[in-house]
C-alpha cells in the first residue's frame, strides 16, 4: 500500500499546467510579435532613408549595422515560436515519462478535470488568435505569414487533446510500488 500520498498532486499540475501556460505563452508572444513586426517594417525603412545628418553621422549605416540584423530575427520569430512550441509539448511528455506513477482514482479524475480546463483554455486561446489571424489589416498578414506557429495555435484543442490522452495514458500506467517492497 503507498504511504505517502503528497508528491502525487504536483505531477498533474505541473503537467497540465505546462500545458495551459505554453499555449497562453505563445499566442501571447505572437500577438506581440505581429505588433511589434509591423512597427520594424515601417521604421527601418525610414531610418535607412534619414541619410548623413551631420558629417559624423550617418543613419542610414548606423541603422544597416545594428536594426538590419535585429530585424531578420525578428522576421523568423514565428518560426521560433513554433519550435518553442513542439520542444514544450516533447518536455512535458518526457515529464510524464519521468513521473509516471499507478495513481489513485481521485487522482486521475483530477487530471481528467484538468484536461477539461486545459482543452477550454485551448480553444478560448484558439479563437482570439484566430480573430486576429483571419483579419487582413496588417497584423492579420504578418501572423498569417508565420505558418508553424499558426497552425499550431489555431489546432492547439486538437492537439492538446492528442497530448494530454496520451501523457495520461503514461501518466497512470507506471508500475506499482508495492511489488518492490520486500
Amino acid at each position: 500500500m503507498i504511504k505517502n500520498k503528497k508528491g502525487q498532486l504536483w505531477n498533474v499540475v505541473v503537467l497540465v499546467g505546462g500545458l495551459i501556460g505554453l499555449v497562453l505563452i505563445c499566442v501571447g508572444i505572437m500577438l506581440g510579435w505581429g505588433a511589434l513586426k509591423s512597427a520594424t517594417d515601417v521604421i527601418i525603412p525610414e531610418f535607412n532613408s534619414i541619410g548623413q545628418v551631420t558629417d559624423n553621422i550617418n543613419i542610414s549605416e548606423y541603422t544597416e549595422k545594428t536594426l538590419t540584423p535585429t530585424s531578420s530575427i525578428i522576421d523568423n520569430i514565428g518560426l521560433i515560436i513554433g519550435m518553442i512550441y513542439i520542444l514544450g509539448i516533447l518536455g512535458l511528455m518526457t515529464f510524464a515519462f519521468i513521473a509516471r506513477n499507478n495513481m489513485n482514482g481521485w487522482l486521475i479524475a483530477f487530471f481528467l478535470a484538468s484536461v477539461l480546463l486545459l482543452i477550454a483554455a485551448c480553444i478560448f486561446a484558439s479563437n482570439a488568435y484566430e480573430d486576429f489571424h483571419n483579419n487582413n489589416d496588417e497584423i492579420g498578414l504578418i501572423l498569417q505569414s508565420a505558418t508553424l506557429a499558426s497552425f499550431l495555435i489555431i489546432y492547439s484543442p486538437e492537439i492538446m487533446t492528442m497530448v494530454a490522452f496520451i501523457a495520461g495514458i503514461i501518466l497512470f500506467t507506471g508500475n506499482r510500488e508495492e511489488q518492490y517492497y520486500v
